[in-house]
């Protein structure tokens, strides 16, 4: 049984959310509420309290702002609790959410996309105790590793438009949350169906999505896959050390890094026709 808890400044809205989970009874139970960040980060720091699996968390608060409230929660060793946000109308987070987010719901409440949401944390849940059992260990603030058909038809609809460089990743490493603006991502490194983002300031973080995924969502005048496991950041390029070829494609050195990136044949083409374009 999944247990959430409800943060949102309007009682109207936490009780139109618990109508709404009402439906999946069987599936799910709302453990508590709050109507501040201050309430909310009161009941998790309490030891006594039953833990929630997920979290549906209102953006725009008068007292605190949800983002405010991700900042003061406490995870408890192993235990990772989910998040889920809940907008009426921020069309901005919702395009910063969309890459990390467990998932984010849309005021009033559709109960397909909870539907889809419900699916999707159950499936992590499953995945997370299965590891729990043997003993395995998975990235921090990555999700579950894999998507039924339903899950996958959810995850193409949070990509169906680019970012753009004004927008931001919504990453978790360790216990720390944080908006990193997507110019500074300096490459994303692939690794099975998770994936390695390396930001400028040298912190990393794993992150469930394919790198088709991000192909099909970050900016190209910015980004390029310059081979099946890696992508960089333009902008990153070492001018003090030239694209060397080698064999058929060629590598590339970025800034303040010693290794050096391969370019495939395909990739080395539009790498050099970016770079004209610049």
């Amino acid at each position: 049984m999944i247990q959430a808890y409800l943060i949102d400044d309007e009682r109207l809205a936490r009780l139109e959310m618990r109508q709404a989970l009402a439906d999946f009874a069987g599936r799910v139970t709302v453990i508590g509420e709050a109507a501040s960040k201050q309430e909310a980060v009161a009941y998790l720091a309490s030891p006594q309290n039953p833990r929630p699996h997920v979290i549906f968390l209102d953006i725009n608060m008068p007292n605190g702002s949800g983002f405010e409230v991700l900042e003061e929660i406490d995870y408890d060793g192993e235990e990772q609790i989910r998040i889920v946000f809940v907008t009426a109308y921020d069309e901005y987070a919702l395009r910063a959410f969309k890459v990390n987010a467990l998932d984010y719901l849309l005021k009033p409440i559709d109960p397909d996309r909870l539907e889809q949401t419900l699916m999707r944390l159950e499936r992590g849940l499953s995945v997370a105790q299965k590891a729990s059992f043997h003993g395995e260990e998975h990235p921090e603030g990555a999700m579950e590793n894999q998507k039924s058909a339903s899950e996958q038809t959810a995850a193409a609809s949070l990509t169906s438009s680019k970012l753009t460089s004004g927008d931001m990743v919504f990453v978790v490493m360790g216990r720390t949350r944080r908006f990193v603006p997507l110019p500074e991502i300096v490459c994303i490194v692939a690794s099975d169906n998770y994936s390695e983002l390396h930001f400028a300031d040298g912190k990393k973080a794993m992150l469930l999505r394919t790198m088709n995924e991000w192909e099909e969502l970050l900016p190209e005048q910015d980004f390029l896959r310059i081979h099946r496991a890696t992508i960089i950041n333009l902008a990153y390029l070492d001018p003090s050390r030239p694209i060397e070829p080698s064999g058929s494609g060629a590598v590339v050195f970025l800034r303040d890094r010693a290794e050096a990136f391969s370019v495939s044949r395909r990739s080395f083409a539009k790498l050099k026709e970016q770079l004209v374009v610049k």
